[in-house]
């Protein structure tokens, strides 16, 4: 009796473990800037942790910008304090500025939705510098 209540008890134990053992998918994307474009190896990933390693390879600073957003990539308000750049709401991750020749990297844990990647140093957005990203 004994035996079969510790057979059951492990049974249960190996169950919970495993159950909270999902696997975490996400992925890595590989960005290149350069002037008013972003270059992604990837558009679309499966949620979870996403990791951007950014690579300046432009004449000028640049920076990329995470926008969960449902509007389209071109859509994005104005930000009325600093004229020349867009509405940051929404943001859940940036490089921050990426000077020329720098690479930087970041992960950010984001559910499935539709996203906007864009450089929002002033003038780059209302130029080109966005495009859609999609996670699933």
């Amino acid at each position: 009796m004994r035996k079969l209540k510790f057979m059951a008890m492990l049974a249960i134990a190996a169950a919970l473990v495993m159950g909270c053992a999902a696997p975490a998918k996400g992925g890595t994307v590989n960005a290149t800037l350069t002037e008013m474009k972003i270059a992604l190896d990837k558009t679309s990933l499966p949620a979870g942790p996403i990791t951007f390693v950014v690579k300046n390879s432009g004449t000028m600073e640049h920076e990329l910008v995470v926008i969960q957003t449902d509007l389209a990539e071109n859509k994005l308000a104005p930000d009325v304090e600093e004229p020349g750049k867009v509405d940051e709401t929404g943001n859940v991750g940036e490089t921050g500025e990426v000077k020329v020749g720098e690479s930087k990297t970041f992960t950010i844990t984001i559910p499935a939705g539709h996203y906007v990647i864009m450089c929002n140093e002033v003038g780059h957005y209302a130029a080109g510098m966005h495009l859609t990203f999609t996670v699933n």
